[in-house]
């Protein structure tokens, strides 16, 4: 079956176009991709089909009669639409318009293209335009003199579409062969350059962009200097973010599991859509939101600065009320009395100042009363869409327990459990459950349940604990690490420096640290200096990130070294040793790659550390 996205045709479209995306998604292997009517500059091809070894296909699908069709020629249709006679595009003209905007993009990226030879610069894998007739039979087009501005084999009539069912896998890819005008043999494309074909199809599932690598194009064939790949979401993540219906969402995943880049991705796509929607996401966590915002700067598409909004929620609270309750007043009550402020200005608020779409990440971190309030920033509280994203896993805020139905939000029938990890390696998923499973026993919580990872689908290095004599050699053990990692390919940026908490006995030792880092030319980048630093957070900023575990809620780096671990095994103000272990499991749940732990001193919780199967002691 072909990974198709969305994973359902959509009710508005076509007899046809629901006949042709049921064939495709059935009868195609899984090393296919299929695309329904993805954006490409403003246009909307009906589908793009890709593989590794097939190359990619714009088909144009129209179930106009013939008795409909007024005059034409190689460029335009008359339509007789009953009230009114349409001008159209030519099928095949049609397609290649799509085509030909595709075909800027993809020669942009070297690794798509050949490097050497008569055919330099050109594509390295083949490119089509073809369309399937669904409401006009072969013989029917002869008769009515259409055939030779829409001859097969670049044109599939409805005669030879009810005969696609029975061709199965081979031929029915035999026959999408046919349709391609120019054909050549190539060497298959490789993981990156599909990726980036993805990224360029629909930009919403695009991560980031990255060095290419020697392995991002064939064996043997040579990757230019400056060379850029996309890296996407997963094709299931990507599915999810494009089939989500408006009205209320909820899901529930692992650490790693892409809730950030979904929530990201869906707001992207309503961004872009033909109507001009106001999105909000919103997100408990300052230097998270800061992120967020860098990654939509950083796009050259329009649409998402103007139209997506990006605010912690203390933020957008402000904006709001025009200010903030005193804390120290309110103390414990503060968090319900903030909620219920909210609710009462936004039911006086008029239409047109609120929001088509709400979106929050980290949704275990708010209080009940928020959800209520966010509901109601709703042009359409009870149907507008409202996305949640969640890990209980990784809650460390004493939330009180309440139900979805009891803050207004339709939960029934409506939440998605994500448990499949693509951050982390297998060995790092590993060593980070093994810290928090115990804490997962009684899991009566149905609003945030705990979801159990899968595997992951990389293998990499087993973590390392380093134990020091004390918190200076911790130290002077984490610079020697980074110079290391650095001398084996990693960027500065690559690299996050992760701890608790900078207490007395830290500073000295701390300071040392950041004057190393900003006197050499790795750099540093202290996240959670202080709120202006956490406010100004951005993906492209230079140097180490030396971030807190709270303010890494939400983010990810290649490489993790969590600094003074030992701090994990405290009780800390109202935090006691559960949430220490959830803070430790956000912690080391934040690396792609590398996973370093360095801790000293005589604890029981070091003690405790060194009896984890899946952490090796270094020597």
């Amino acid at each position: 079956m072909a990974a198709i996205v969305p994973d359902a045709v959509p009710a508005k479209a076509s007899q046809g176009e629901k006949k042709v995306f049921q064939l495709l998604r059935d009868e195609l292997p899984d090393d296919f991709f299929v695309y329904y009517e993805p954006s490409v500059n403003g246009l909307y091809p009906d589908f793009i089909i890709m593989s590794p070894t097939f190359g990619l296909l714009i088909l144009e699908i129209k179930g106009w009669r013939a008795n409909q069709i007024e005059s034409a020629d190689n460029q335009f249709f008359l339509i007789n639409q009953g009230e009114q006679i349409e001008s159209c595009q030519s099928p095949l003209r049609q397609g290649k318009g799509y085509l030909d905007a595709l075909l800027h993009q993809f020669k942009s990226y070297s690794i798509l293209c050949q490097d050497d030879g008569e055919h330099q610069g050109k594509l390295r894998f083949p490119v089509g335009v073809g369309a399937i007739m669904t409401g006009i039979t072969e013989p029917e087009a002869r008769v009515a003199n259409l055939y030779p501005l829409l001859e097969k084999p670049q044109v599939c009539y409805r005669d030879e579409l009810l005969e696609w069912e029975e061709l199965g896998d081979s031929r029915l890819i035999k026959r999408l062969e046919k349709f391609f005008t120019h054909r050549f043999k190539f060497w298959g494309l490789e993981e990156d350059q599909i990726s980036t074909i993805r990224g360029i199809i629909h930009p919403e599932a695009k991560i980031r962009e990255e060095p290419a690598q020697p392995t991002s194009v064939p064996v043997g064939q040579e990757v230019s200097p400056n060379a850029q790949r996309i890296r996407t979401l997963d094709h299931k993540q990507e599915q999810l973010a494009r089939s989500l219906q408006s009205g209320h969402r909820l899901f529930c995943g692992v650490a790693g599991s892409g809730k950030t880049l979904i929530l990201l991705s869906r707001a992207q796509i309503l961004a872009r859509g033909l109507f001009e929607k106001r999105v909000l996401l919103l997100c408990f966590n300052v230097t998270l939101a800061s992120w967020l915002r860098s990654i939509i700067q950083q796009d050259d598409n329009r649409a998402y600065r103007e139209r997506i909004e990006v605010m912690h929620f203390h933020e957008w609270a402000k904006s709001i009320l025009g200010g903030l309750p005193n804390p120290q007043v309110y103390k414990e009550n503060y968090d319900d009395l903030l909620g219920e402020r909210l609710v009462k200005i936004l039911e006086q608020m008029p239409l047109e100042n609120k929001w088509d779409a709400v979106l929050i990440d980290e949704g275990h971190t708010f209080s009940p009363s928020w959800f209520s309030a966010c509901r109601l920033a709703l042009k359409d509280p009870e149907d507008g869409d409202l996305l949640i994203v969640s890990d209980r896993s990784q809650s460390f805020y004493n939330r009180q327990k309440f139900t979805w139905k009891s803050v207004g939000i339709n939960a029934q029938g409506r939440m998605r459990k994500l448990n499949q990890n693509y951050r982390n390696t297998e060995e790092i998923l590993s060593a980070a459950w093994e810290i928090i499973q115990p804490l997962c026993g009684n899991d009566d919580d149905e609003t945030f349940p705990i979801v159990e990872p899968k595997s992951a689908i990389r293998r990499g290095k087993r973590p390392l604990l380093h134990l020091m004599d004390h918190r200076q050699a911790e130290v002077e053990g984490v610079l020697s690490q980074i110079h290391e990692l650095v001398a084996q390919g990693y960027q500065p940026e690559d690299i996050a420096i992760i701890y608790r908490y900078l207490g007395q006995h830290e500073q000295d030792s701390f300071t040392y640290l950041t004057q190393q880092l900003e006197a050499s030319e790795l750099g540093c980048c202290w996240i959670t200096k202080g709120d202006e630093e956490k406010r100004n957070y951005s993906a492209a900023q230079r140097g180490v990130r030396i971030v807190t575990v709270k303010s890494a809620l939400g983010l990810e780096f290649k490489v993790v070294i969590v600094l003074w671990v030992q701090q994990f095994g405290a009780k800390v103000g109202v935090e006691d040793a559960v949430d220490a272990k959830r803070l430790l499991y956000v912690a080391m749940t934040r690396p792609q790659d590398i996973l370093h732990l360095f801790g000293s001193g005589n604890f029981s919780f070091l003690e405790e550390l060194q009896t984890c199967e899946c952490l090796d002691i270094a020597s």
